[in-house]
C-alpha cells in the first residue's frame, strides 16, 4: 500500500515507428509514380502516430525522391517551401507530384489520356490539364500579356516555360558543383624561385668565395678583372693604368724594422677603396690582428 500523500505519475511511451519496407527512391519516371506513391501511403498509414502532421508527411515523401527529374523538382521545391516556411497540405502535395517530369512529358501523356476520355472541348481539357500542372508552371502561363484559351495554346506555353526553368537549373547545378571542387595545387607544380636581379656595375667581390678573397689579397689581384697592379674602383673610371699603380703583393726582402711594416701595411690598407679595406679589416680581425 502506497504512503499517505504519494502521487503516482506514469508517462505516455513514445510511439515507436513500425518498421516495415521502406518505398524506394523516385527518379521522376512517371510510369512508376502511381505505385510509388502507393508506398508513400502505405507506410504513412501505418505509422500515423508519428506521420501525424502535413509537413511531417511531405518531409517523408521528398527524402525518397532522388535522381532523374524527381532529384532537382526536390531541391526547387525545398527552396521555395523553407523560403515562405508555407509547407500547404498533404493533398495539395500530391497535386503537384502528378507532374514531377518534365512538362513535354506530362503533355504527351495528358494527349493519350485525353483522346481515351473522348473529351473535345478546350475548357474542360484545360480544367483537367492545369490540375496536374506544376503551380509554378500555371503562374507563368497565366502571368503572360495574353493567357492561352485553347489546349494547345497551354501546351507550347507550359513546354516552352518548363524547358526554360530546367536550362537555368542545369547551369545553376553545374555552378555549384564547380564551386565545391577544391582548389589543390598541382603535384608537379613547382613554385618560381626569386632570382634577384644583379646590377651590372657590381664589383665580382659579391660573388667570390672567402678563399678567393683571401688569394686576391696575398697577390694583389683586382676583385674585378682578377689582374694585379690596380685595383677594382679603377674599373669604374674607365681606364685601367699600364703600369702597377699599387703593389699589394710582399717581396722577398722582409721589412728590417717593425716601423717598416707598420708603415707598408697601413700604405696597402690605405691604396684599398671602402669595399676592399672592409673585407681586409675582417679578414685581420678574424685572425685575431
Amino acid at each position: 500500500m502506497a504512503p499517505t500523500g504519494t502521487v503516482t505519475t506514469t508517462t505516455a511511451a513514445k510511439p515507436a515507428e513500425l518498421k516495415i519496407r521502406t518505398p524506394n527512391d523516385f527518379d521522376g519516371d512517371r510510369s512508376k509514380l502511381n505505385q510509388w506513391l502507393q508506398n508513400i501511403r502505405l507506410y504513412l498509414e501505418m505509422n500515423s502516430d508519428i506521420y501525424n502532421t502535413d509537413r511531417k508527411k511531405i518531409t517523408f515523401a521528398l527524402s525518397f525522391m532522388n535522381g532523374g527529374t524527381a532529384g532537382p523538382w526536390k531541391e526547387t521545391m525545398l527552396d521555395e517551401l523553407f523560403a515562405l516556411d508555407e509547407w500547404g497540405t498533404w493533398k495539395d502535395f500530391l497535386k503537384v507530384l502528378k507532374q514531377t517530369g518534365t512538362a513535354d512529358e506530362y503533355i504527351a501523356e495528358f494527349k493519350v489520356l485525353a483522346a481515351a476520355s473522348q473529351i473535345k472541348e478546350d475548357n474542360s481539357l484545360i480544367e483537367y490539364f492545369v490540375d496536374g500542372l506544376q503551380p509554378k508552371l500555371v503562374e507563368k502561363v497565366l502571368g503572360v500579356e495574353k493567357p492561352p484559351t485553347t489546349i494547345k495554346g497551354w501546351y507550347d506555353y507550359a513546354s516552352r516555360f518548363d524547358n526554360q526553368w530546367r536550362r537555368a537549373r542545369a547551369i545553376i547545378n553545374r555552378h555549384r558543383q564547380e564551386n565545391k571542387k577544391p582548389s589543390t595545387p598541382s603535384r608537379n607544380y613547382t613554385p618560381p624561385r626569386y632570382v634577384p636581379t644583379r646590377d651590372p656595375n657590381a664589383m665580382d667581390v659579391d660573388r667570390l668565395s672567402l678563399e678567393e678573397r683571401e688569394e686576391h689579397f696575398k697577390k694583389g689581384l683586382c676583385f674585378e678583372c682578377h689582374k694585379p697592379g690596380h685595383r677594382a674602383a679603377d674599373h669604374k673610371k674607365g681606364t685601367i693604368p699600364e703600369q702597377k699603380k699599387y703593389d699589394f703583393s710582399f717581396k722577398k726582402e722582409a721589412p728590417k724594422t717593425g716601423k717598416e711594416t707598420h708603415l707598408r701595411i697601413k700604405a696597402m690598407i690605405e691604396a684599398l677603396d671602402e669595399k676592399e679595406k672592409e673585407e681586409c679589416m675582417k679578414k685581420l680581425e678574424d685572425e685575431g690582428f
